[in-house]
């Protein structure tokens, strides 16, 4: 059973774009679902979230905010990655709000908070070692790119795809961790060939931001397997309290029994 799962045919560069889409599919989700609660810190018109979002978080580039009572301060990049965070769950939604309302009255504690978490930032200021496995495990699967041109090609076509997260401050060739990774890669675009793979069941979510709906599609269809699509907007979703998702996750994998083609599930 595979839930948020990769296409394993897309190139790094094809994947990185695709989920920079996702996020900013996520992004506009968000804003919509915003625009219609009192005080939205992005406004009452999701067209203009983007633009409002950026006029919000650019200024952190030269000026990061104070938070936790002065104690620490919010930069750009915090920022984003707290806004990220809280876009893998529609959940998190509201205090994502809070966050860019913070950040719009001179306090970014709410955000800081956010980005922690996608950290794994602890009360006492140490940090789980999340990030460098991710970065370790994605070193060796990913292609590695070492031209500086193709990077800033990648750099265009992402901020392209997720505007929200540009900095506006023009693309640059800078070459990444993966490109100085002293283990070569492992992995190469592929389509799957596994003999003897029982029948598979893969779940994938239309508002997937890290994951893309679309990738699920594709690894089904190249597994051989079984699609089960879930409407929500979140980053997986097995075992996590949709009654039709999970119904049918346990009836798999007691009873090897794979929910009917195109099922489709709703949140509850």
């Amino acid at each position: 059973m595979l839930d948020g799962a990769l296409d394993p045919t897309q190139t790094t560069i094809d994947r990185t774009v695709d989920q920079n889409a996702g996020f900013q599919q996520a992004f506009e989700a968000y804003a919509t679902a915003c625009a219609q609660q009192q005080n939205c810190p992005l406004g009452t018109d999701p067209a203009l979230a983007t633009s409002r979002f950026q006029a919000l978080t650019r200024p952190l580039i030269d000026a990061p905010l104070p938070a936790d009572r002065g104690a620490r301060q919010l930069s750009y990049t915090d920022a984003v990655t707290g806004t990220i965070q809280a876009l893998y769950l529609s959940d998190f939604w509201p205090y994502l709000s809070l966050g860019l309302s913070g950040v719009a009255s001179g306090d970014g504690t709410v955000l800081l908070t956010l980005a922690d978490l996608y950290y794994n930032r602890g009360p006492d200021g140490h940090y789980g070692d999340g990030i460098e496995a991710f970065n370790a495990i994605s070193c060796v699967d990913e292609q590695r790119i070492t031209d500086r041109a193709e990077q800033a090609e990648l750099i265009r076509r992402a901020n392209e795809a997720a505007p929200f997260r540009d900095d506006g401050r023009g693309v640059v060739d800078a070459l990444d961790m993966c490109a100085f990774w002293p283990v070569p890669p492992t992995s190469s675009p592929h389509v799957p060939q596994v003999s003897g793979l029982p029948p598979t069941l893969v779940i994938s979510t239309t508002g997937d931001p890290a994951t893309p709906y679309q990738a699920g599609v594709d690894l089904a269809r190249a597994l051989g397997g079984s699609l089960l699509t879930f409407e929500g907007e979140q980053h997986t979703v097995a075992l996590r309290g949709v009654p039709c998702v999970d119904d049918a996750v346990t009836r798999y994998l007691v009873d090897l029994a794979l929910p009917p083609p195109d099922t489709v599930c709703r949140p509850a």
